[in-house]
């Protein structure tokens, strides 16, 4: 069997190749004095890298159309695929489907492998950084990830090879997916209607407030589902091909069956396309127009409108000489209403929203209540090995055994214990968990014997119509697959986490920034980190070391910001 194989970089060399960057710049007054504020910024993109393929080569071997098949494939964005499919039988155009999934490729360990055998089989291995579906869900690969792909080719009637079977996949460098691709944020409510609640995906540049339309009409994902509800009846569609922005203005043009909501649907569903499509990157949209037929512009007639990543109203708190503390400008003050603690050997405290809710580990498996007034703490809740506590925004204190199978359960604030049903736990033990601010999803890092052996999901916290948590989705979504090891987890935003672990060359815990639904990323290296917190936004990162040196990140570095002090938390 004679074999012939490309070198590594050719692939990756030939799309990188083929890119045309244009680039716009301006000249901005830097402000040097004033207050400083926090709050959502989108970024105007000055354009991102065209990508430009070529056609099949007159008489190409195998080898150079499966090069340039990969080449034009990652360049399909652009060009919606028209140079791809020349490389294909025309059967074979039609049916391929290039959106139905693509797969990203690292920078560092080299670019697709291809080896084309004697019967017109090409097998092109790849390592894989992480898949976008055709939803645009994201998942991160582990480690050392590798897949291998089948081509068929054959010559057609002029002599020219061509493919005439292959998977319905795109090959594209993590450097391209970064130019033609966004992460963005499309927006669901809450089952109450109190919270709009996301769910990241990554769409292409191109068009890409209508491709974020149509999947906040298509709906959630699976593993959302059951606890979050759309404004948009069923079979709501686009009623034009796109749509438009112009002069910040989002114009939106809906099919009859929008036609057929109620009030209070409509301005569900107003509320989510103005928090998807002002998140569009690129688009600096400041207002949304949604029509529907002929009939005018809708208009709100909401006297509230659901609430998107709440942002803390103060902290961190920390634990400091026997004393909830909070940190305010660089200084520690005690709590005036919260129960000494001296001589205790408490840790892991746990704030609500409100701050009227605080609870506290003592020892191994007792957690205690911290009433406000300073009177003496009471106990709540006893176990084994409990997990550090969070509170959602029912005031519901979640914890669990960390041991095997040992569960979550979820405590009122006047002790009422309720046992959360999470099938996919068995025989798993859980290291760490919080519940979302928007009450509706929970992050869990799981261990076990069996592969992964360390796990990040989150999952819906499927509830009554009390709010009592009920149980956890049976669907969930993987993250941070990347991650050789995880100790911690604490939300940043409402699409983002933060993990205390280690992935990749790195031999001791960092944080990384996870994504729910995108590629991790590794901060700097602080030696000794021992606990994480963060408020709103990753500028709100902070952690403390072995010696009780709080720390908050500032640009790339961490910043001194107290001593003395452990377990920071933010409220909720």
């Amino acid at each position: 069997m004679a074999r012939a194989r490309a070198t590594r970089g050719s692939v990756a060399a030939a799309a990188a190749g083929a890119c045309l960057l244009v680039a716009l710049a301006g000249c901005v007054a830097i402000p040097t004095s004033g207050p400083i504020n926090t709050g959502d910024v989108v970024l105007t993109d000055p354009g991102p890298a065209i990508d430009l393929a070529n056609d099949p080569p007159p008489d190409g071997t195998p080898e150079e159309i499966v090069n340039g098949f990969l080449s034009a494939g990652a360049a399909g964005v652009s060009d919606e695929f028209v140079v791809a499919r020349k490389f294909l039988d025309p059967a074979t155009a039609a049916r391929w489907d290039p959106t139905a999934r693509v797969l990203v490729y690292p920078l560092q360990g080299g670019g697709p492998e291809i080896e084309v055998r004697e019967d017109g089989t090409a097998v092109v291995s790849v390592p894989v950084e992480g898949s976008l579906d055709g939803d645009g869900v994201y998942t991160e690969a582990p480690t050392g990830a590798q897949e291998e792909l089948s081509l068929e080719l054959r010559r057609n009637a002029d002599g020219q090879w061509r493919i005439s079977a292959l998977d319905d996949v795109v090959l594209m460098s993590a450097s391209s997916f970064a130019n033609l691709y966004r992460r963005m944020p499309v927006y669901f409510a809450s089952l109450d209607g109190e919270q709009l609640v996301p769910e990241v995906r990554w769409f292409p540049t191109v068009r890409i407030a209508t491709a974020a339309v149509r999947a906040l009409l298509a709906g959630p994902s699976a593993w959302l589902r059951d606890v979050v509800q759309t404004g948009a009846p069923d079979g709501t569609q686009l009623g034009i091909g796109a749509v438009t922005v112009t002069d910040q203005v989002a114009t939106v043009a809906l099919s009859a069956e929008a036609g057929t909501a109620s009030e209070s649907q409509r301005n569900l569903l107003l509320a989510q396309l103005d928090a998807t499509l002002e998140r569009v990157p690129g688009a600096a949209v400041s207002d949304v127009l949604v029509t529907v037929g002929d009939g005018g512009p809708w208009a709100s007639t909401a006297t509230t409108v659901p609430v998107r990543d709440v942002s803390p109203p103060n902290g961190p708190y920390v634990l400091a000489e026997g004393q909830l503390s909070l940190v305010e400008d660089g200084v520690v003050r005690p709590v005036d209403d919260a129960a000494d603690l001296t001589g205790r050997a408490v840790h892991d405290p746990a704030v609500s929203l409100d701050e009227q809710v605080r609870v506290v580990l003592e020892g191994a498996g007792q957690l205690l209540a911290l009433p406000t007034g300073g009177d003496a703490p009471t106990p709540l809740f006893s176990g084994t090995a409990l997990l550090a506590p969070s509170i959602d925004r029912f005031d519901w204190v979640w914890t669990g055994e960390r041991a095997p199978s040992g569960g979550l359960t979820a405590v009122s604030a006047d002790g009422e214990a309720v046992p959360v049903a999470v099938d996919w736990l068995d025989g798993r033990s859980v290291r760490s968990m919080r519940v979302s601010r928007d009450g509706d999803r929970v992050v869990v890092v799981h261990t076990g014997v069996s592969a992964p052996a360390v796990a990040i999901d989150v999952a819906a916290v499927v509830r009554d119509e009390t709010g009592r948590p009920q149980r956890l989705g049976d669907e969930r979504l993987q993250i941070g697959a990347g991650m050789d090891d995880a100790t911690q987890v604490v939300w940043v935003d409402e699409g983002t986490v933060a993990v205390l672990g280690r992935s990749g060359s790195l031999t001791l815990p960092t944080i990384h920034l996870v994504p729910v639904g995108g590629p991790s990323a590794a901060l700097t290296l602080v030696d000794g980190t021992e606990s994480i917190a963060a408020g709103r936004g990753d500028r709100s990162l902070y952690l403390t070391d072995t010696e009780g040196t709080l720390r908050s990140r500032q640009g790339t570095s961490w910043v001194v910001v107290a001593t003395d002090v452990r377990d920071p938390v933010f409220p909720g």
